[in-house]
């Protein structure tokens, strides 16, 4: 309890001392507003329609992106996993994609996939995909090979060996990669919809940008954050009721 109190004081600070230095003059409305402008456009926001139908659009994006990324990343982590020989064939090749700043290829995937949601799902889930697939490579290489060894003495099969023992002793590093994820996942969700989206948070953040309305721009890059938040802890619940039969384990 003292510890949120004490947040919410820094936070009061922080935004009095913001307030204060755009009413002296000190910093113009157009360059970073003022917190009073930002919560009178959240105000009207949260009874627009089409503020919600943005929301959405982007959520979707958002989602769709991190499941694809995440279930191609995790099949290619347990495929590589098993099969080493190929995984250091082909690690320059996936660190150097793993590397390429993609927000920048941003404009191919829109060529590739069309400006439609495609794209900023393609784009969401290239992010993704190169994390879990290093999470979860590098979950089941930890794995105790006795447990494995064991397993397998008791006649159990490799698709057995995968779903009882590779997949649970695995699961804490792919949890730790989707939350990272989820901020990867927005990422490129946003940055293909300033470029060219038709709907969507990041396009209203790229036209609003556009007619320095900062009041506007902060005011989204607020709700980001509260998404990413919300997205963290429903991330968390999940993650503790697969993972309800470890009975002790630190968060993360």
């Amino acid at each position: 309890m003292k510890l949120n109190f004490y947040r919410l004081l820094f936070l009061a600070v922080v935004l009095a001392l913001w307030e204060a230095a755009a009413w002296s003059g000190l910093v113009q409305d157009y360059v970073m507003s003022r917190p009073t402008k930002v919560a009178s456009w959240l105000s009207e926001a949260l009874f627009s329609g089409f503020f919600w139908t943005n929301v959405v659009v982007t959520l979707r994006e958002t989602l769709l992106g991190l499941l694809i990324g995440g279930v191609l990343g995790v099949a290619s982590g347990f495929a590589l996993a098993h099969w080493r020989g190929a995984f250091r064939l082909l690690e320059p090749f996936i660190m150097a994609l793993y590397s390429l700043p993609r927000v920048a290829l941003a404009p191919l995937f829109l060529v590739w996939f069309g400006i439609g949601e495609s794209s900023k799902v393609a784009l969401a889930a290239s992010l993704v995909f190169f994390v879990m697939l290093l999470n979860t490579y590098t979950g089941v290489r930890e794995i105790d090979q006795n447990l494995v060894n064991a397993a397998r003495t008791m006649g159990a099969s490799n698709g057995l060996i995968a779903r009882r023992v590779l997949l649970p002793a695995s699961m804490t590093f792919i949890f730790a990669g989707l939350r990272v994820s989820i901020g990867l996942a927005l990422i490129g969700t946003i940055v293909g919809e300033m470029i060219a989206g038709q709907y969507g948070l990041g396009q209203m953040i790229a036209r609003a940008a556009n007619m320095f309305d900062t009041a506007q721009v902060f005011a989204i890059i607020i709700v980001l954050a509260v998404l990413a938040v919300l997205l963290n802890e429903a991330m968390k619940l999940l993650e503790g009721r697969v993972m309800r039969w470890q009975p002790s384990r630190r968060e993360l």
